[in-house]
């Protein structure tokens, strides 16, 4: 039978958003093991965080991650399932005289990612930083190592282009990835966006 603590934990996680069932497996000792099935509008990781948050704030439980397990299953709708990545905020500030630091924020569904990288401020380098910080905020959403190589204008059919390269490794093997965004007069966001570009053929 389930501890009353079991009981109150279960449902907690059964009201946080794309949890669709819950089982929670304590004892006298404490929580033992944690099942949760949920939608696939977040990444498992998300969940996690969501999940431990919750229980903190509401119980002042901290969780051991090691123990929650998750199962995602598709979303009812197909209008659900698609749910594009994008890029909601750009800020760029300078550190110093030398060095500059991009904080981005990408939306996806309910979820606001944030991503932030530093480094210097030169004409060549600052494209790099942006793709740097748009690559932290999605860390948490894949297992790939994925790394931001270099960036391109380009004209095509009387239009300015921006093009990234991205390369990704997973399993030892290695794959070129391009993204493209249009010049709409904001350089830097145009890599950001192109870089989301790219993110979205992984």
């Amino acid at each position: 039978m389930p501890t009353l603590e079991a009981m109150k934990i279960e449902e907690l996680i059964s009201r946080v958003p794309g949890v669709k069932a819950v089982k929670v497996v304590g004892d006298s000792s404490g929580l033992n093991e944690i099942h949760v099935i949920t939608s696939s509008d977040k990444s498992p990781k998300q969940i996690v965080r969501d999940i431990e948050t919750v229980i903190l704030a509401s119980t002042g439980v901290r969780l051991d991650r090691k123990i929650i397990s998750i199962a995602q299953v598709e979303s009812d709708t197909r209008t659900e399932k698609i749910l594009p990545y994008q890029l909601t905020n750009l800020k760029i500030e300078n550190v110093d005289e030398r060095n500059v630091r991009v904080n981005v924020t990408i939306e996806h569904g309910e979820e606001e990612l944030y991503g932030e990288f530093s480094g210097p401020k030169t004409s060549r380098n600052v494209p790099k930083i942006v793709g740097n910080a748009v690559l932290n905020a999605l860390a948490d959403v894949h297992d790939f190592a994925l790394s931001f190589d270099d960036f391109a204008e380009v004209y095509f059919v009387g239009k300015k282009f921006v093009l990234v390269h991205i390369t990704k490794q997973y399993n030892n093997i290695e794959e070129s990835i391009i993204g493209t965004a249009i010049m709409d007069g904001n350089f830097e966001k145009s890599i950001a966006e192109a870089v989301l570009d790219a993110f979205r053929r992984i």
